[in-house]
């Protein structure tokens, strides 16, 4: 991100009459300053005008995680544990799967659509799931007896996920897994993993602190078998959660601390620097070359930072966001409100 402000005119203004920090709202896609400071719209703020958001699913049971892939919208229910679908070909919503253990992280490709279901402790009886899309099939299990499986990522070839109990893992397999293995232990048995991403090369995770202090960001190759090369990214960032990637740098949420945090990826140079601070409880996070969107359920705004580091409301006037997905044209979140949850979408 630039370090230098912008210059101000018709796109960036000082609304704060703080000489210190510039013009620091950009008036054309901030949705508390739309237009000019301030104008608070009801959902986002698109060429300086107030556009509503658009409503995809209402009466979902705590949405949670959500995916995007091809138009179609995906989401997991935490509530009563069922998988949700919005066919942007029919404008419907179904349900995937039904009587999933405490379903969290999802993701979707051309083909097919994964989740992972965290089931039983005692003994661990978590699933990672996968469904064919637009089929009347079954879900099947990639894999199954999991530890707690918890976040979801995928390249070509893979899925990766994490293990947040029986000491912790971060785990690969052939997306075409008939349940039973072979499973790759990328990492393991040293901590609560939480969050993942993937690039080209490198799997990156987030590790929830044990104890008041640590809550650290990893990487390794995603080839890695166990034996790294392990890269440490950020050690002490506390109760760190959701991580996204861009070209050049990894981004996470820490939800105690509520702080944004950016640092570069394995192989470039640079600092763990905090893009936000002072937060009530940032989550969900996703990131591209239009910039980090980040969700922060105690709060009715969607956060964005614009490439050139200014920070504003991407929507305004949301109930509870939480998960949070994108594609080439757009943003889309889960509201969490309990029996009366929605699934939104605002062009970028």
């Amino acid at each position: 991100m630039v370090i230098e402000p912008p210059v101000c005119g018709d796109t960036y203004v000082d609304c704060d009459a703080d000489p210190e920090n510039g013009c620091e709202v950009n008036v054309m896609g901030d949705a508390l300053h739309c237009g000019t400071c301030p104008v608070a719209c009801q959902g986002s703020c698109q060429a300086g005008s107030c556009v509503p958001t658009v409503t995809h699913a209402t009466g979902q049971r705590e949405p949670f995680y959500i995916a995007v892939a091809g138009g179609d919208v995906f989401w997991t229910n935490a509530n009563d544990g069922s998988v949700m679908q919005w066919s942007r070909e029919r404008d419907e919503v179904s349900v995937i799967a039904s009587d999933q253990i405490d379903p969290a992280g999802i993701k979707a490709d051309a083909t097919h659509v994964f989740w992972a279901s965290q089931g039983e402790r005692d003994p661990f009886t978590g699933t990672v799931m996968r469904w064919r899309r637009g089929s009347d099939e079954e879900p099947v299990a990639v894999a199954a007896v999991q530890a707690e499986p918890f976040g979801v990522e995928l390249d070509d070839e893979f899925i990766y996920w994490t293990n947040r109990g029986g000491g912790g893992a971060v785990v690969r397999a052939r997306k075409g897994s008939d349940g039973r293995g072979p499973f790759v232990k990328i990492w393991s048995d040293a901590g609560l993993p939480h969050g993942l991403a993937v690039d080209g090369t490198h799997v990156y995770w987030t590790v929830l602190p044990q104890n008041d202090g640590g809550g650290r960001v990893m990487a390794a190759p995603k080839d890695s078998t166990g034996q790294g090369p392990f890269t440490t990214i950020a050690t002490e960032q506390g109760q760190v959660r959701e991580i996204a990637l861009d070209a050049n740098h990894v981004y996470w949420t820490t939800s105690r601390t509520g702080t944004v945090m950016r640092a570069p990826k394995v192989g470039r140079e640079g600092e763990v620097t905090a893009l936000l601070t002072g937060q009530r409880n940032p989550r969900g996070i996703v990131a591209d070359r239009t910039g980090v969107y980040v969700t922060d359920p105690e709060t009715v705004n969607i956060i964005k930072i614009w490439p050139n580091g200014i920070v504003g409301a991407f929507v305004a006037r949301e109930a509870s966001p939480y998960g949070i997905a994108l594609d080439a044209e757009r943003v889309y979140w889960t509201n969490g409100l309990g029996s009366n949850g929605t699934i939104e979408s605002a062009l970028k």
